[in-house]
């Protein structure tokens, strides 16, 4: 690090230390990302202390960027470099000769676009906005001897046993966000993290392989998702060459998923609280259910008073609408609500996400720009057999 700067609201003053409790800047850094805990390097290991690990949730969205020229390809790189470090949540990788940038829905790609060009200024286009959909385990049983991995080296020929054991998580059981919705365990039944910040070992080697295992199915080339992985005897292993046990690992993986044969095809599912008049109600339910939305409940936003000193309370947004003495000119809450003008709707729903990407614009044109909504994610949910056909037609694998 260079420079300290203790920082006053939008002064900055140099200092020798930050004091405990103190928010302020250092310059320098070129490795470090949110989420990392810096500690002295004189420190040692029984002392030092860290924080917990950011584990953001895995991206549903995902967009192409497209630089303007080719000299602008490395700048983009360098900020998309840069992005990453500054938001966990940010996931970029290149695929076919494209960068793609994946995010946690549209808005957040909004977000991500609007910093690269004002942080960074770079010339660049987004491409089609894409959701990301997952594959399960199929349902075949495996070939003897799947976890059975033979090659040849310079020759010679190789063969690794890999202990694993591999089933598909039960309806009750909760995936482990860290490995997009998979479940990977050591010998001891213990959560094993991602290997990027493992120590080197036997056990990272074997965790590298089932990384890249899971990474996309042979079938579809989707992430695998809600896969149950227990790593046993790693003493059963007879190779210790990481290379070779981190492709074994890999390898017989893959197998297995390929002779369980395709799986269920999941797209993640968004939770839709649309708060709008009464007399637009029945066009957003027609909407949400002609794109596959699944209506879970409707209520009033406000409730009404009988008497002149009682006050209006909303049950949820704690809204306050004056007793009619307040203003004698204006019409009672009694007599709003039932023009039906102003009394407000509550509708639930659960959505695919991938058909309310473009939703905000459809419930302004609904509610003549009144309505409001909220999104949260609900999860990655199994499809039909019809929407199955639909998602690898579009992913041109059917």
């Amino acid at each position: 690090m260079s420079k300290l700067l203790l920082l006053y609201a939008s002064e900055s003053e140099e200092v020798d230390e930050l004091p405990f409790g103190s928010v302020g800047v250092i310059l320098g850094l070129k490795h470090t990302r949110t989420g990392d805990t810096l500690v002295s390097s004189g420190v040692s290991d029984a002392f030092r202390s860290t924080l917990r690990d950011i584990r953001p949730p895995p991206a549903v969205v995902s967009a192409s960027v497209i630089p303007q020229s080719h000299s602008e390809i490395q700048a983009v790189q360098n900020a998309l470099d840069a992005l990453t470090r500054t938001d966990p949540s940010v996931r970029v990788e290149t695929q076919e000769g494209q960068m793609l940038v994946h995010g946690l829905g549209s808005l957040h790609l909004e977000i991500v676009e609007g910093r690269l060009r004002d942080e960074w200024n770079v010339d660049f286009e987004f491409g089609r906005r894409r959701v990301s959909y997952r594959e399960g385990l199929g349902y075949e049983v495996p070939t003897p001897d799947w976890n059975v991995w033979k090659t040849e080296i310079f020759g010679k020929p190789i063969t690794v046993t890999v202990p694993l054991t591999i089933r598909r998580l039960g309806q009750q059981e909760m995936g482990d966000p860290v490995w997009d919705g998979n479940v990977v365990l050591d010998e001891k039944c213990r959560p094993i993290p991602l290997p990027d910040g493992m120590p080197t070992g036997l056990l990272t080697d074997v965790a590298i392989g089932i990384h890249n295992g899971l990474s996309n199915s042979p079938h579809s080339s989707l992430p695998m998702s809600k896969i149950h992985v227990q790593i046993r005897n790693l003493r059963n292993i007879e190779s210790k060459v990481p290379s070779i046990v981190t492709g074994a690992s890999a390898a017989v993986l893959r197998k297995r998923i390929r002779d369980a044969g395709p799986g269920p095809i999941m797209e993640p599912f968004i939770q839709l609280r649309i708060s709008a008049g009464e007399n637009q109600v029945g066009k957003i339910v027609k909407d949400l259910t002609e794109r596959g939305g699944e209506l879970l409940d409707m209520g009033n936003d406000y409730s009404t008073g009988y008497g002149t000193e009682q006050l209006v309370v909303s049950s949820e947004d704690s809204v306050y609408l004056p007793p009619d003495w307040v203003s004698p000119s204006g019409t009672s809450p009694i007599h709003k609500s039932r023009s039906g003008l102003h009394l407000k709707r509550t509708v639930r729903a659960l959505a695919p996400l991938s058909q309310f990407l473009d939703f905000s614009s459809r419930l302004r044109a609904m509610t003549e720009g009144h309505g409001v909504f909220e999104m949260s994610a609900a999860g990655f949910r199994e499809v039909s057999e019809q929407r199955r056909l639909e998602i690898l037609r579009e992913i041109g694998r059917a």
